[in-house]
């Protein structure tokens, strides 16, 4: 981009009630003249700000043109992540919003287009972030002079209650995969509170003796807690591995020979047991608080925030002596005595 020089001029009023900016700039040897238009006075003192400083926006790129630029320029995201961006711009983002300027772009441009997203309030709140966060960027490159999209509130989100899991829950659900191919992968997320996406990415070296390294690309590694029949269970799983290894994963799907599929697991859990691996992360959190162990634990122990794990659980309270992260190997117990 061309540097432009300092002492641009004071934009003007034009008839049809637009601001005018133009500076003065040389490239190759020649004097040339950028001229741009905006709706708000502030807009056009911004654009020759930035230009005094050598830095001269484009006020022409529309949001369709940016978000594009944005997306290429996320080089440190997962694929995943980068599919989920993509996802958002090409199916709600890019058909309302993508046809405007940049620079043009109001918060009641974006409050209008949430009203109308034919989606459900968690979703469109997953969406209104990627659009903010692609904006935020924009500022931060002084390409936006602020982010349209930094004070709209997304939709309210109704969460009902989490049911509290019993002891006799959790034996039932061992049962009911026992001797299937996710068996060690539940009995794995029933004695640890761990994700089905922390489960999927442990690779044999992160087992040790009493807990496993968490590895996530966007935090740093953290060491979790886990019962002793979850800790059979990736015993047993490594055992059985089609190849073993420091680097090689703990659980194999079934067909593949590689790293269990998300899709795979929860299709399996449904099938087997009538529900997904994020209940099973709920029951042990909700088996932590019955038996009276503090916000504080139950959020180390599934890598939450202490609010998030209070808003989720705080309804569960004590109901009698439990052992919180052994609950699953008395459950076992049980069932198999």
């Amino acid at each position: 981009m061309a540097r432009a020089k300092r002492g641009a001029g004071w934009p003007r009023r034009l008839p049809n009630g637009r601001w005018q900016a133009q500076v003065s700039r040389t490239e190759g040897g020649r004097r040339i003249r950028d001229t741009r238009s905006f709706d708000l006075k502030t807009d056009a003192d911004w654009w020759l700000a930035q230009a005094k400083r050598g830095h001269l926006p484009d006020a022409d790129l529309s949001v369709s043109e940016y978000l594009d630029r944005w997306l290429r320029g996320k080089r440190d995201i997962r694929e995943s992540t980068r599919t989920l961006y993509r996802s958002h711009i090409e199916t709600h983002i890019r058909p309302a919003l993508g046809a405007f300027d940049l620079l043009q772009l109001r918060s009641r441009h974006v409050e209008d287009w949430l009203d109308h997203l034919r989606v459900g309030p968690s979703t469109a709140g997953s969406i209104l972030r990627t659009l903010r966060m692609a904006l935020e960027d924009a500022v931060r490159r002084h390409d936006l002079p602020e982010n349209p999209a930094a004070h709209v509130k997304p939709p309210r989100v109704e969460r009902k209650p989490v049911e509290p899991l019993t002891e006799a829950d959790a034996a039932a659900l061992i049962e009911a995969v026992r001797g299937s191919w996710i068996e060690h992968v539940v009995r794995f997320l029933f004695g640890s509170g761990c994700r089905i996406g922390e489960a999927r990415d442990l690779d044999q070296r992160d087992v040790q003796a009493g807990f496993v390294i968490i590895r996530d690309p966007k935090t740093v590694p953290r060491a979790t807690m886990i019962s002793e029949d979850a800790q059979a269970a990736l015993a047993e799983a490594i055992r059985i591995a089609p190849r073993v290894g420091p680097h090689e994963p703990v659980f194999f799907g079934p067909r593949t020979g590689d790293r269990i599929d998300r899709s795979t697991v929860n299709k399996a859990l449904r099938r087997l047991a009538h529900t997904h691996p994020h209940a099973l992360r709920h029951g042990v959190a909700t088996l932590m608080a019955a038996d009276g162990v503090n916000m504080k634990l139950i959020a180390e122990q599934l890598g939450n925030s202490e609010r998030v794990a209070a808003d989720t659980y705080s309804h569960v309270h004590p109901q009698s002596a439990r052992a919180s992260i052994g609950v699953l190997d008395r459950a076992v117990r049980k069932e198999t005595g």
